[in-house]
Parts: structure tokens; sequence; C-alpha cells
């Protein structure tokens, strides 16, 4: 088997999480009527600053590939991430934007988020990040010492 390809998948996987909500499904681009942006433009951007860590992460984890543990850690923290990139847009994390206001997508159906479906793909691509990982610690403990 290659050498580190599971967290060289979850590069790839991080760059295809990092250009979903600007490029492959856009969120709204428009103001709401008190000239502060919406729900998912805050959500879209938290998204794609956690792509970027689990990407650091992943860079991190092959550059250390001679550590176990260190591999081990970074994967539960991609795991870890890739949850947090799941639930936050949905509301489930209780966090709060910069404007202090939760993070979510917009209610109306029409709006680009939900027809877009950016979310939905985001939980995806975040789910398959979180099941790569899952394997990389799976076979990282399975694999003989020399």
């Amino acid at each position: 088997m290659k050498k580190n390809i599971f967290e060289k998948l979850g590069i790839l996987l991080s760059i295809l999480l990092l250009l979903i909500p600007k490029w492959i499904a856009p969120i709204c681009s428009g103001l709401k009527e008190d000239g502060t942006h919406m729900g998912c433009f805050y959500s879209g951007n938290l998204v794609m600053k956690i792509a970027v860590m689990i990407m650091i992460l992943c860079i991190l984890m092959i550059v250390l590939s001679k550590y176990k543990y260190l591999r081990l850690l970074g994967s539960a923290l991609v795991i870890v991430l890739s949850a947090f990139s799941y639930l936050i847009p949905h509301g489930m994390t209780h966090m709060h934007n910069e404007m202090g206001k939760p993070y979510g997508f917009c209610k109306m159906e029409s709006m680009a988020c939900r027809a877009n479906h950016t979310f939905e793909i985001v939980g995806i691509v975040a789910g398959l990040i979180a099941l790569v990982m899952i394997i990389n610690i799976i076979t990282i403990l399975l694999k003989k010492e020399k």
C-alpha cells in the first residue's frame, strides 16, 4: 500500500471542502435589509477555515509520519473538525459568529445556500473525511512495528 495514502486523500477532500461554499455550490452572496451578511455567509466562511485546518493537519501527518501517536492524534483531530464542519451550519453547536448571531443557513427554500444544497454537500464531504481518518486510525493501529 502506498505510504500516507489516507492523509493525501484527506488533503484532496479538504481542498474539495474548501471549494464548496464559494465555488462548487455557492452560498448566498447578498446582504440582508440591515446591511449584514446572512447566517450562511458566516457558516460558509467557518467551513472554509475548518477545511484549511484539516489540510494543515494532514500535511503535518505526512511530514511527521514516522511518529505513530502524532498521526493518531492528528487523525482524531481531523475527525472532530469534520464533525464540526457538519454541525456548525446546522446550528447544532450553539456557537455565534462575529456579529453575535448563531451560525446556520437561510430559512427560505429559494435562497442560494438551500437551492444549491451547499451544506448537504459539505456534510457528505465532511463524512467522507471522517471515514477516511477512521480507516487511517485502524491501519495505523494494525500496522506492525519494524
